[in-house]
């Protein structure tokens, strides 16, 4: 754990021990994450002698844990919490795929997998990808919904659901965030989950949602290589270790 404390700014920063271990990335991950909370703290400095009256400290918590890790990648999701004024936190999520090294390969770190690189027409606005993955999403969704609020959706629900289909498809604002799903299947992944973090997909009390789509629902929009990636079924989560 790092931890990075100034009049101004608190900062604590939270790596999985697999991620530390892994060559070539546990060392990036920490570098960068540092690199950026110094930013802020600076930045928190100059917010604080601007406007000394309003200012409260920031504090922020970001922790990376791994939902996947074979011989072949791990797969890595990020939480940021960040408090800089206002009534309450905010949350947000990032993911990365890391492609290990095979053993025969030369020494070093391997390298990162961009998610859209899975698929074989990408993940631009015209993939036909967001086609099958949007209608996916969009009934989990209806469904995680009406489970929370306890009742159908109603008319008061619809500028929600329409914020919620726009994020859903693709949408340039809202950049996807998955990470791979462990597989009952021995160095297999069992499919993606897609993190959404508040106010994306509801008010900021609902908090935020995460949907798991078995890989069987875009096989075939996979590239020759990812389709190697997925098999079996969605381990379930009480059976997978971290």
């Amino acid at each position: 754990m790092q931890s990075i404390k100034t009049p101004q700014f608190e900062s604590t920063i939270t790596v999985a021990p697999k991620i530390v271990m892994e060559p070539g990335l546990g060392s990036d991950l920490v570098s960068s994450s540092v690199e950026a909370a110094k930013k802020l703290a600076v930045f928190a400095a100059e917010d604080a002698e601007a406007s000394p009256e309003f200012f409260r400290p920031y504090l922020v918590d970001e922790r990376w844990e791994v939902t996947l890790f074979n011989s072949t990648f791990v797969s890595v999701l990020g939480s940021h919490w960040m408090f800089t004024g206002g009534a309450h936190g905010n949350v947000d999520f990032s993911s990365f795929i890391w492609r290990r090294r095979a053993k025969d390969e030369a020494e070093g770190g391997g390298e990162y997998v961009p998610l859209e690189a899975l698929f074989a027409d990408g993940m631009g606005k015209d993939a036909p990808i967001w086609d099958v993955l949007g209608r996916n999403l969009l009934a989990q969704w209806e469904a995680e919904w009406v489970k929370r609020i306890g009742q159908p959706l109603g008319e008061n629900d619809e500028a929600w659901r329409e914020s919620a289909k726009r994020a859903l498809a693709y949408h340039a604002e809202y950049k996807p965030v998955a990470t791979l799903l462990p597989s009952t299947q021995s160095e297999k992944s069992g499919g993606l989950t897609f993190h959404y973090a508040p106010y994306i997909m509801g008010p900021y009390a609902m908090g935020s949602f995460s949907f798991d789509v078995p890989y069987a629902v875009f096989e075939d929009y996979l590239t020759e290589d990812a389709r190697n990636w997925f098999g079996g079924e969605i381990k379930p989560a009480a059976q997978t270790e971290r």
